[in-house]
């Protein structure tokens, strides 16, 4: 059994709709998972025999590429002698812009445009027609539009996320990125580099295998060219996959495939395709241990089948 704890950004700035972890937090985090686990990177252990062993591992693990995990965490990892894997969206390294995620939330938060015709036939009337005039109706609007855009297929997300961005043309991206340098920094630290696609696609959702061997292919082409080898993993955007995604994954080279299932990995239940993680918040502390230890999980699934 091994826990793999998923973070994203660490950083003292909040965030209303995508609150990064506090940098305390995440040294809470990493101080209890170093005194309770051995740390490894997934990377390590899932092509070794101690996979199926009885010592009670862990890994660390952050995706999507945000510069403050070079400026915030790393520092953290560093004093308790932690080494993680950082599975990064090429795109966004090569342009320096956050993933389609951010920049929704970013969108809607910031945009000073208070109309808006986003009016697809296949859009619940719930996100059509609404009254945008104030920004805390923008930002409720995009609470409920992010999960629905997430439910949809690739390339009907693909038409409102343009739409949006030919609408709101009075933002300015955020520069939130690491570069290559960066992720050359962490490699020879001894950390990991893997991939994370090429923008961010909901790769379970794409129905056109050409778009979904690009996300796998050229981001990982791009790591080697970067950095000098070809990355063993996938991490799976936004936990999203099936059986097509693995099988590519498989045969274009990779070894290893991310999920998040929000659970302890079992190498005797799940494939390395579908490896298990547990995504960490900013929560208060009690909650946070609960995550780590699963605990919060059992209790859920505990509940639901009362």
């Amino acid at each position: 059994m091994i826990s793999n704890f998923l973070f994203h950004r660490v950083n003292p700035e909040r965030d209303r709709l995508w609150d990064p972890m506090d940098i305390p937090l995440f040294e809470r985090c990493i101080k209890y998972i170093v005194n309770h686990y051995t740390v490894v990177l997934i990377e390590d252990l899932a092509l070794s025999k101690e996979l199926y062993s009885n010592k009670k591992y862990a890994t660390i693990m952050f995706d999507d590429g945000y510069k403050d995990n070079i400026q915030y965490a790393l520092p953290i990892l560093e004093k308790y002698n932690c080494k993680a894997s950082f599975y990064v969206v090429t795109d966004c390294i090569d342009k320096n812009i956050p993933t389609w995620t951010h920049i929704l939330e970013h969108t809607f938060q910031h945009t000073k445009i208070n109309h808006a015709s986003i009016d697809f036939d296949f859009l619940p009337e719930y996100l059509t027609g609404q009254d945008l005039s104030t920004k805390e109706n923008r930002i409720q609007y995009v609470i409920k539009l992010k999960p629905f855009l997430k439910k949809l297929p690739h390339e009907l997300r693909e038409m409102v996320l343009n739409k949006i961005s030919s609408i709101y043309t009075d933002i300015q991206i955020p520069a939130l990125m690491m570069d290559w340098n960066d992720l050359k920094l962490l490699v020879a630290g001894g950390h990991y580099v893997g991939s994370h696609t090429v923008k961010h696609g909901m790769l379970g959702t794409m129905t056109n295998e050409s778009d979904l061997i690009y996300e796998l292919q050229h981001s990982a082409n791009r790591i080697k060219e970067e950095l000098g080898y070809f990355p063993i993993t996938i991490s799976y955007p936004i936990g999203s996959y099936n059986a097509q995604v693995k099988q590519l994954s498989e045969k274009i080279g990779y070894k290893i495939g991310l999920a998040v299932k929000q659970k302890i990995f079992n190498p005797s239940k799940e494939d390395l395709f579908e490896i298990s993680r547990i995504e960490l918040y900013n929560d208060a502390w009690w909650k946070t241990r609960l995550r780590i230890t699963n605990t919060l999980e059992k209790i859920k699934s505990i509940i639901r089948y009362k």
